[in-house]
């Protein structure tokens, strides 16, 4: 049994490339992407491993995370080191690995011929109900005044798996994100791929843990931001009362912002893509995510819409392709594709995206399809192997 498994893995390349190239001939190299959580490497050889892993697979690009929550994975001097990668708990954070995670990726990814993408969520400032120690420096005890604060005048709290957010539009936070993406881009990586840039509508999910007692209108107040005194008197002069435009245009500046900054230093030929919401209306109208502008006015290279309901996938695909047009669906749209589903809709929705013409497609993520850096059998199964 064992011999046969060594057998099966060395046949993976092969069986995956089938897969993932298909037989169809297409005017560009089809985007391959997997998305390479935080939580999936916490020593050297499991970035090897997850760079030759995904590379065995036949993937071309990995968006690989090293921000999650006001915390990172290199060494930076603009925020602590996560804790995940010396510890279970925020205790930890700020506590030197002894190694770079970023730099064992984009060395192991351009040996391999694969491209590396820092992937980070951009507006996550802390998640959890512990905080960091102060002497960390983390920006929630830290620079308290740069979160979030919502309609009844409270700094937006975290729960124990869901995030307080940074608020785009003070230029102190812009200006801190900008010197990330110039730490970023002194590694040598194909790109920058940016997740959590959005308001947090769905904030009312969770906000019931932190206030039970609340009225339904309460929960609404509760999860509605950024309402601090500078938001709220760039609203009055300069957005006429429009909330929405108002909350658009800090995002999108600071996704103009990311990608100026990191170009500069790395080149046009870098790219920068961001995941989205998959209804683009949706986006634009609760999470304040203008993806259309985004695409069309070259701010992302690559709009990596998370198209995660199969319910709706084939109806959502349509929207999207519909949206920016054959032309900028071809060159800029990788469809996220959620690996819960089973690998026959895996399948079908690949399928789905090639036909419709994208750009490529992404899969979310690493841990479905690997455990401890083996293939699971749904890795397996998705390469014809039963």
């Amino acid at each position: 049994m064992k011999k046969r498994s060594t057998i099966l893995f060395a046949l993976l390349p092969l069986l995956i490339s089938l897969l993932l190239t298909g037989t169809s001939q297409v005017s560009t190299p089809e985007v391959r992407a997997i998305w390479v959580t935080r939580f999936d490497y916490q020593k050297p050889a499991d970035v090897e491993a997850i760079v030759a892993n995904c590379a065995r697979f036949g993937f071309t690009d990995i968006f690989f995370q090293i921000r999650g929550n006001g915390t990172v994975s290199y060494p930076s001097q603009v925020e602590p080191w996560a804790f995940e990668l010396t510890g279970t708990d925020p205790s930890s954070t700020g506590r030197n690995p002894g190694w770079d995670p970023l730099k064992v990726a984009a060395d192991s990814a351009k040996k391999r011929g694969i491209r590396l993408h820092a992937y980070m969520n951009v507006l996550p400032g802390w998640r959890g109900v512990k905080d960091p120690p102060r002497s960390a420096g983390q920006n929630w005890t830290a620079h308290p005044d740069w979160f979030m604060v919502d309609s009844l005048g409270q700094r937006m709290r975290p729960t124990s798996g869901w995030y307080s957010f940074l608020n785009p539009a003070l230029p102190d936070v812009q200006q801190h994100l900008k010197q990330l993406a110039a730490e970023l881009a002194r590694y040598d990586i194909a790109g920058l791929h940016l997740d959590y840039i959005r308001f947090p509508y769905d904030y009312k999910d969770v906000a019931p843990q932190l206030y039970p007692k609340a009225s339904a209108a309460e929960i609404s107040r509760r999860s509605d931001f950024s309402y601090d005194r500078f938001s709220m008197e760039q609203v009055r002069q300069r957005y006429s009362g429009n909330w929405g435009a108002f909350r658009r245009a800090a995002v999108s500046q600071v996704v103009a912002e990311l990608n100026q900054t990191f170009k500069a230093q790395r080149g046009p030929q870098c790219i920068i893509s961001s995941s989205v919401l998959a209804d683009f209306d949706k986006g634009y109208g609760t999470a304040f995510q203008d993806s259309r502008r985004w695409a069309k006015d070259q701010m992302v290279d690559w709009l990596v819409p998370m198209n995660y309901n199969p319910k709706l996938f084939d109806e959502q695909l349509s929207k999207m392709r519909k949206s920016l047009g054959r032309r900028a669906t071809a060159a800029q749209l990788v469809v996220g594709i959620d690996c819960k589903a089973s690998p026959a809709e895996i399948r079908r929705q690949i399928d789905a995206v090639r036909k419709a013409g994208c750009h490529g497609y992404a899969l979310f993520a690493y841990s479905y399809l690997f455990e401890n850096h083996r293939p699971t059998a749904k890795g397996l199964a998705l390469a014809g192997i039963r």
